[in-house]
């Protein structure tokens, strides 16, 4: 698929757990929790699926009905939805569990022993064990593209080389009508991009190792 090949260049943002902490330690430092909720809730209203936003509401019982894994697959019967909205409602769910695991109990002290003591760590490895990050990144990827379409992500892939674009984007102005539409779904998924990445890598050592690799 194209669009799959073109997204698999993309070089990761995290490679080590060094990064990974600092990356988290960011994060909650800036207080980045409500805006990587909020931009779920966008992408959810956005993509305008009653029975995905049902499927959202109830997956707390879902949870405790169905193994993670199988929810994650999409392949279980639950009334009209589609595989896709099951895959999709675990995908959304499972990063809404992750910040709030995340910031909620570590606070960003990414003490070991501090993080063994609680609960929700166990929580944490069970969610970055049921998926890989690059399955996450990817399935959010398209969500995020089935929302501002192939020419408008292109667009941004262009506008991104511009320094002065970038710039414009960190500080918070920007005044390019081309790309006002659909800036704020794409600044958000490259902050839950970097979330992903680094939570993956700090709670699964494997991912490091697999990024260092030549």
């Amino acid at each position: 698929m194209k669009n799959r090949t073109h997204f698999s260049k993309e070089k990761p943002l995290v490679k080590t757990k060094e990064q990974a902490e600092m990356a988290l330690h960011i994060l909650v430092r800036n207080s980045q929790k409500e805006d990587l909720e909020l931009g779920i809730f966008r992408l959810r209203d956005q993509l305008n699926n009653p029975n995905l936003t049902e499927l959202l509401e109830n997956y707390p019982d879902l949870i405790q009905e169905y193994p993670l894994e199988k929810l994650l697959s999409g392949k279980i019967a639950i009334n009209n939805a589609s595989e896709q909205d099951v895959k999709t409602a675990g995908l959304l769910s499972c990063l809404l569990l992750l910040i709030h695991f995340y910031f909620d109990y570590d606070n960003g002290n990414l003490s070991q022993s501090k993080v063994d003591d609680l609960n929700q760590f166990d929580s944490i490895k069970y969610i970055v064990n049921a998926i890989t990050s690059e399955e996450c990144i990817y399935e959010l990827f398209l969500l995020v593209l089935s929302i501002v379409g192939i020419n408008y992500f292109e667009k941004y892939q262009e506008k991104m080389k511009d320094p002065d674009f970038v710039l414009k984007q960190t500080i918070g102005f920007d005044n390019d009508p081309e790309m006002d539409e659909h800036i704020d779904m794409m600044v958000w998924f490259v902050l839950a991009r970097l979330f992903i990445e680094a939570i993956f890598i700090y709670y699964h050592r494997s991912y490091e190792s697999k990024n260092n690799q030549p």
